[in-house]
């Protein structure tokens, strides 16, 4: 298990800059990035501090990263094998009490989901029982 209290880091989709603690973080999942919220979207945490600054001391709009506390619990879950996770990414209970990206778990229609991976970029797990970070208590869930 994580504690909940330990910042995670990622990075921020080019252009995005985060001011300081307090702001919600949501995921970018066509780059595999963070931003920040905006209407509708789902949270997955807040941030810890400003993201990361440059050699200027100016905060950097390409290649940042951020640390941020994700909402709920995070806990290291056992995984199925050859299965990529990407931030964000919903993680559903797959057989043998294992859990499966929505590519292999046949999606919502399936598998139930747990929570959303949080993880400080793609994974992909090689054998079955890899531990993969999952955010918990999650707002969106089926």
């Amino acid at each position: 298990m994580t504690n909940k209290e330990e910042p995670r880091n990622i990075a921020l989709k080019t252009s995005t800059t985060v001011a300081g603690p307090g702001y919600l973080i949501t995921h970018d999942s066509t780059n595999n990035t963070a931003d920040l919220v905006t209407w509708g979207e789902t949270v997955m945490g807040i941030s810890a501090d400003e993201s990361s600054r440059g050699e200027d001391n100016a905060l950097e709009s390409s290649g940042a990263t951020v640390a941020f506390r994700p909402l709920g619990g995070v806990l290291m879950v056992a995984s199925k094998a050859s299965q990529t996770y990407t931030f964000g990414l919903p993680v559903y209970a797959d057989d043998a009490g294992l859990v499966a990206d929505g590519d292999d778990s046949g999606g919502s229609t399936t598998g139930k989901i747990i929570g959303l991976y949080c993880g400080e970029g793609e994974t992909t797990t090689a054998s079955a029982g890899d531990l993969i970070p999952v955010m918990t208590s999650v707002g969106s869930a089926n």
